[in-house]
């Protein structure tokens, strides 16, 4: 994993490649959701100082101007180009609705947005539990279908705007649910739209935040190593083949021009890469995102992801590894879908869980890269067969 220094500067390269995409942008909502998602990832940067806006601002000033909206500065003045900078930061709240099931006190709150010229958008909001955990922005008409559309229950009631700001304000103030990618991109633009500052939102994380490892279950290892053990008896008798000692051979080397995802995983591991490293500790790295010891590396959002994979998501992704065919592409997506066809798990992950499981398990898969489950291009290689299962064993046992 590259180190904080070096995500930074990569992130701002991206940032500034990506803000061509404002000369083709078709309305000022869109500009500040593109806005609000650079302020979201620049935050979630581990150790992210200084103000982004004044990191691009000699090479992307249109950028900066609409990031220094959602830190809280003016809007930027009214141009001919683009047309819709006239707009830009100058929506008012023009309708508000609640949406909640009857006798529950879960809702959701819709805002409508009106902008100078005309043009309206939704904001949608929803909370459980006194909890943000949905955003999402869009084209009008999201309050008027939300009360045509009441019924099965669902209660619809019109909001005063300042009363619909106020249950905002109130649910950003406890800890956050687990957000979505894209709602998590959306929430510097609800703090802006609600009257909070950024540094009020890096506040009430910091807050909350709790990088407290869960404890081990050991019945739950205990299980997962049994069924491991009878599921995939047949790798764990073969020998072991020449490819597993050339990833070793390879990993060693990583490790001696020092490159930081192999540290990491050292890291993950609480291993020390001054020592010698045999079969059974580069097993043992092999495995260290299945019982890991340490997160620290982890950004929050990538932190609170990986500390909810379960025993069973696991159990289906070694499995379904295992069993690959060297050569199969593998991303998070495809680690899902291991899980749902592995015979041996007898549950499914839901449609809408699946996004975020799979994005959990891609911010592990370089330690696979790097020890030698997956080549350079994502794909299984001959060794995982072997490493996989006996990496597990070990980590569970």
């Amino acid at each position: 994993m590259p180190t904080p220094d070096q995500i930074r500067d990569r992130y701002l390269d991206e940032l500034l490649g990506a803000a061509s995409v404002l000369a083709d942008v078709e309305s000022a909502a869109v500009a500040e959701a593109w806005a609000s998602g650079a302020v979201a990832e620049w935050l979630a940067l581990d150790g992210a100082e200084g103000r982004l806006a004044s990191k691009v601002a000699d090479r992307a000033p249109l950028a900066a101007q609409l990031i220094e909206w959602i830190d809280g500065a003016d809007a930027p003045a009214a141009a001919d180009e683009p047309e819709w900078l006239a707009d830009f930061g100058r929506h008012e709240l023009t309708k508000a609705v609640r949406i909640h099931q009857s006798g529950a006190s879960d809702a959701g709150v819709i805002l409508e947005y009106t902008a100078p010229s005309g043009e309206r958008h939704d904001l949608s909001v929803s909370i459980e539990a006194d909890a943000i955990v949905g955003i999402a922005v869009g084209p009008e008409g999201l309050a008027i279908a939300a009360v045509e559309a009441d019924h099965d229950g669902m209660q619809v009631e019109d909001l005063e705007p300042r009363r619909a700001i106020e249950i905002v304000r109130e649910a950003l103030g406890q800890p956050l649910g687990q957000l979505s990618a894209a709602a998590e991109a959306t929430l510097p633009l609800v703090v802006r739209r609600v009257g909070f500052s950024i540094d009020e939102l890096t506040e009430f994380a910091g807050a909350t935040t709790d990088r407290t490892l869960p404890e081990r279950d050991v019945e739950d290892d205990r299980y997962s190593v049994e069924l491991l053990s009878s599921a995939l008896r047949k790798q764990l008798a073969e020998d072991q083949p020449e490819e597993v000692s050339h990833a070793l051979d390879q990993f060693a080397a990583r490790v001696a021009r020092d490159d930081p995802d192999a540290l990491t995983v050292y890291d993950i591991a609480e291993l020390d890469p001054t020592n010698e490293l045999d079969i059974d500790g580069f097993i043992e790295l092999v495995g260290s995102y299945l019982a890991p010891k340490n997160l620290d590396p982890h950004t929050d959002p990538q932190f609170a992801a990986l500390i909810e994979l379960e025993p069973a998501d696991w159990i289906g992704v070694i499995l379904g590894m295992s069993r690959a065919a060297p050569g199969t592409d593998i991303d998070g997506d495809a680690l899902v879908r291991f899980i749902n066809k592995a015979p041996e798990i007898t549950t499914t992950i839901p449609k809408k869980d699946a996004p975020r499981l799979a994005w959990a398990f891609e911010q592990m898969l370089y330690s696979w890269e790097v020890t030698g489950v997956l080549d350079e291009h994502g794909k299984v290689t001959p060794a995982a067969r072997w490493l996989l299962p006996r990496a597990a064993i070990a980590s569970w046992s």
